[in-house]
């Protein structure tokens, strides 16, 4: 079974800092969407163990899976693999064929203190690899631990994508020229009409010249169509009303 709903954990001070503008969250979102798989929450966690022991509990216990990102480079902050089997209650292991491959790359003397703390993974996990990097993520149980530089992580994700999702979601967009206030309550109304079809308003300009768009998603195409028609006939409506 593919994984149908999934949380993304994302670890670092440097996110919550602002030091760094977060991009792996909103990559994952996207590309599971178009996957089909539903992301119901995205999470930041400063570099604390027991925060991510936490909350990684709570997130793989609430989805089908997890996928985090950030916190398993070579430095005394990155401590997601720790946390990791912590959460599982397994050993963390030096993985004998990261070991083989880094040494085989970097050479007997380039195997440094880092690039070892980089080898280890929670004992039982598999190891996640990519073209960009010779230290693999790691997939235990429902969680994926990947990288959180952007490029890294981004390589990682297309190498766990295919575990996830079924229908793909749909998405249709409306331009609208008016004040969300102006159909709010008939905008309520067809989203009680059309349950399965997620409906959301999202303003580009207030005020004077007020703008926006209408967005509809949805796995059933038929549904969807139906939906979208609904949207577009409310909003003809009300501005042949307007300019009566």
């Amino acid at each position: 079974m593919k994984h149908q709903s999934a949380a993304i954990l994302v670890i670092g001070n440097e996110i919550l800092s602002g030091r760094t503008r977060e991009a792996n969250a909103h990559l994952s979102a996207q590309k599971l969407f178009a996957y089909g798989c539903k992301l119901g929450e995205i999470t930041v966690v400063p570099d604390i163990e027991e925060r991510i022991v936490t909350t990684l509990n709570r997130l793989r216990s609430e989805f089908d899976a997890v996928i985090t990102s950030g916190g398993i480079g070579p430095t005394h902050d990155d401590i997601t693999m720790d946390a990791v089997a912590k959460a599982f209650g397994v050993a963390l292991i030096e993985h004998r064929h990261i070991v083989q491959a880094m040494t085989e790359h970097y050479g007997e003397n380039g195997l440094n203190a880092g690039r070892r703390r980089m080898s280890r993974v929670p004992a039982g996990a598999h190891l996640i690899r990519c073209e960009k990097t010779i230290a693999p993520g790691a997939h235990i149980n429902n969680v994926y631990v990947l990288a959180g530089v952007p490029d890294i992580f981004a390589s990682q994700l297309e190498a766990i994508l295919p575990d996830f999702g079924g229908a793909p979601f749909l998405r249709r967009e409306i331009e609208v020229a008016m004040a969300e206030s102006s159909f709010a309550l008939l905008l309520e109304e067809i989203q009680q009409q059309f349950p399965d079809v997620e409906i959301g308003s999202y303003p580009g300009r207030c005020g004077n010249k007020p703008c926006g768009k209408i967005c509809l998603s949805a796995q059933d195409a038929e549904q969807l169509t139906k939906a979208e028609h609904a949207a577009n006939e409310m909003l003809k409506h009300l501005l042949i009303k307007s300019s009566d």
